[in-house]
């Protein structure tokens, strides 16, 4: 990580060096300051990939403190410049962007249009189905395996009659694959939800773990979808904790461990949590 202050770091996203950009970008991840808002925005139209992709990230990990701006600029962009907009508005899981996910499954960029209708199944517009199913349709073979996997998240029994339709209307191979993990994961879900289990995306603890190294705000979000569906893993619990303690935030501490106490009640791993919750108190 770079030791470049906050506004050193954004002094040096318009330098012409790429590889000082690449270090200014690298040296704001995690920050939530609304300030850094226009510049990052800025960055998402920087001539390199890693650092438009790397400021979107970072905007869409700002979640609500910089949705609404973002929206304002997507209205307005085009092409490439829109398709990491859409990412980071993706990114910040609100659900308030839905209806202009909708419009972009429209638009003329196929790159928008993929992330658009994933982003519909990730944020579960259910109501949105018809606008999914009719991605199914689009030119751009990428899209219409984005709207497999989006439907695969809705898990709907509609969603899923709508996946093995459009495996039967294919012959190629791999989009039958696609269909058939598709239609294993919305079976999972549907499972899940109808046994009263929170649905909540995780990703592997390792892959979270090197997270943390690059982007430590995004790690936390991570841990925080195992500890939302009380998961019965302890690793996640103790990374929060420490993350949590790093940043002297406390309080979100405290309420990891009292999630962690009622998950492991009657267990072995009940003991480290009462510990670090008595230090706390």
């Amino acid at each position: 990580m770079s030791n470049l202050s906050f506004e050193e770091a954004i002094n040096k996203l318009s330098d012409d060096d790429v590889k000082v950009r690449k270090e200014a970008i690298e040296s704001l991840v995690g920050i939530n300051d609304e300030s850094a808002i226009e510049p990052l925005i800025k960055a998402t139209t920087d001539e390199n990939a890693q650092v438009r992709f790397k400021a979107a990230e970072i905007l869409g990990s700002m979640g609500d403190v910089a949705v609404d701006r973002l929206i304002e600029e997507f209205e307005n962009a085009e092409g490439k410049d829109k398709r990491f907009l859409a990412f980071a508005l993706k990114e910040t899981e609100d659900k308030k962007v839905i209806p202009y996910f909708v419009d972009a499954t429209e638009d003329e960029d196929f790159g928008v249009r993929k992330v658009a209708v994933r982003a519909l199944g990730e944020l579960q517009a259910e109501d949105e189905l018809d606008t999914i199913a009719k991605c199914l349709e689009d030119e751009d073979w990428g899209v219409k395996l984005a709207a497999i996997q989006a439907l695969g998240d809705l898990a709907s029994d509609e969603a899923i009659k709508l996946i093995k339709d459009a495996r039967k209307s294919e012959d190629d191979k791999d989009f039958k694959k696609s269909c058939n993990k598709a239609i294993k994961k919305a079976e999972k879900r549907k499972k899940a939800k109808a046994s009263g289990e929170s649905i909540v995306k995780v990703i592997p603890m390792s892959t979270i773990k090197e997270m943390e190294k690059t982007n430590p705000q995004k790690a936390i979000k991570e841990y925080e979808r195992y500890v939302e569906a009380k998961q019965p893993k302890d690793a996640p619990y103790k990374r929060l904790c420490v993350l949590y303690r790093k940043n002297n935030d406390y309080e979100n501490e405290v309420r990891v461990i009292k999630t962690a106490i009622e998950v492991f009640d009657g267990t072995k791993k009940l003991d480290y949590f009462k510990k670090r919750l008595a230090k706390l108190e």
